[in-house]
């Protein structure tokens, strides 16, 4: 019966290391990756932000909430090499019970395992945007992209990272500031500050900044922003982020708010995420070490009781035949 155990033992007992290797070194490596068939709404929310109404019969700053909603798909008929993956995102931002704001729709290739944008000519990579005055008047302007654009890398570390930012068209670093947790769940928090720059100019009209004035006025606009990620770091995924925003014309001494408030994940939007980054971090860190260690383990102990088995099963029977000898010569 030994015998017969032994190579079954030991059999299944490779199995399970062979199984272990194939769960860390090939099925982590797979599921550590953004997937190619990606699709996903996230709604953001605004209250008591102040936006400039540039209307021509109104040319002021209101306040108002406002919601954001954003959607994102990936283009999985784009031929990239390697883990390049490319998402396109459109953008709405709508007052409450009101108008559209602002539209924006851009196209971003970039590395699905470390989350960093991609420099991919085939892949193409733009963005428009679409004000309130006028929205069918779209310019598509092609960007080149540089540090992380919609998440952080897997296995993300406690380092600090460069984040692309839209509005000065480059990578700002992103700080690391610690441990936090949102409903028991472990996340990274990064920073990433953004100092008063003025990013533009643009010709407007006069009575913005003076309702007496005539003409046009060249007016500078100036952009600052705290902006905090709340990062699951197994997966990359930010569970929520806060944007500090401050965005003014300004002119003569004279500044108008144009869009200036607090941006973040609507609570709901929070909860579905964490909720998702619980199951999806259990999964992807349980393939990164746990199952294959379990599975090497129990390997490991089925293949030495194989071998010792069939040693025993092999002493046995010498044994036998021993005293087989023994008593056929008497």
């Amino acid at each position: 019966m030994r015998s017969k155990l032994a190579p079954v033992s030991v059999g299944l007992g490779v199995f399970l290391i062979v199984a272990a290797a194939l769960v860390r070194f090939y099925a982590y490596p797979v599921l550590a990756n953004v997937p190619p068939d990606y699709k996903g709404t996230t709604k953001l929310e605004a209250k008591g932000a102040q936006i400039f109404n540039s209307d021509p019969e109104v040319l002021k700053t209101e306040t108002s909430d406002l919601d954001i909603t954003s959607f994102t798909i990936a283009d999985s008929g784009v031929k990239a090499s390697g883990d390049t993956v490319v998402w396109v995102n459109s953008t709405t931002v709508k007052r409450v019970g009101g108008a559209n704001f602002q539209q924006s729709q851009e196209r971003t290739p970039f590395d699905g395992k470390t989350g960093a944008a991609v420099d991919c000519a085939k892949c193409g990579s733009w963005e428009e945007v679409a004000l309130a005055s006028d929205f069918q008047k779209t310019e598509r302007v092609d960007v080149t992209r540089e540090g992380l654009v919609y998440k952080f890398p897997f296995a993300t570390e406690k380092k600090d990272y460069p984040v692309w930012d839209d509005t000065l068209g480059k990578a700002v670093p992103a700080t690391f500031e610690g441990e936090e947790k949102i409903d028991g769940l472990k996340v990274y928090k990064f920073v990433q500050t953004i100092p008063d720059t003025m990013v533009e100019t643009r010709d407007v009209p006069a009575s913005v900044f003076d309702p007496a004035a005539t003409g046009n006025v060249t007016a500078e606009m100036w952009y600052q922003m705290t902006r905090t990620f709340y990062v699951e770091p197994t997966t990359g995924s930010p569970v929520n982020r806060v944007e500090d925003r401050v965005q003014e014309l300004r002119y003569d001494g004279t500044a108008v708010p144009a869009f200036t408030g607090t941006v973040q994940y609507t609570q709901d939007q929070v909860d579905k995420l964490v909720s998702d980054a619980k199951g999806n971090a259990t999964m992807l860190g349980g393939m990164k070490l746990l199952f294959p260690l379990l599975l090497l383990v129990l390997g490991l102990a089925l293949t030495a009781g194989g071998v010792l088995l069939g040693r025993s099963g092999k002493g046995g029977d010498n044994g036998a035949a021993h005293r087989d000898r023994a008593m056929a010569g008497v």
